[in-house]
């Protein structure tokens, strides 16, 4: 953890019942809160995506041009293929989900 000092800091300030009511504490909590990063990955339009390539287990890759192309084809729900996007690692039978955001054509 890299601001492990900040949230320590930040859990000492907040402990007691009136913190809220102490404007000099919400004002260093607050500003203690912008040093610590937010890791969560930014959402991605699948929208935008101009194709999403499948690569199986058998290295047999497709392209589709939409994600919903994709869904109706592979017989999958969106999560399923969304989900292996975001992380780059394979889907749980062994397929590849690649978007144009990943991959250049």
């Amino acid at each position: 953890m890299k601001n492990k000092s900040s949230y320590y800091k930040i859990l000492h300030l907040t402990t007691e019942e009136g913190w809220l009511n102490n404007p000099e504490i919400v004002k260093e909590v607050q500003e203690l809160g912008i040093t610590i990063p937010d890791r969560r990955a930014s959402p991605m339009n699948y929208k935008d995506a101009n194709g999403i390539r499948v690569t199986d287990y058998k290295n047999d890759s497709r392209k589709y041009e939409t994600i919903d192309n994709c869904v109706a084809k592979e017989r999958l729900c969106r999560a399923t293929i969304t989900k292996p996007i975001k992380s780059r690692s394979k889907a749980k039978d062994g397929r590849t989900f690649t978007s144009n955001f990943l991959f250049k054509n």
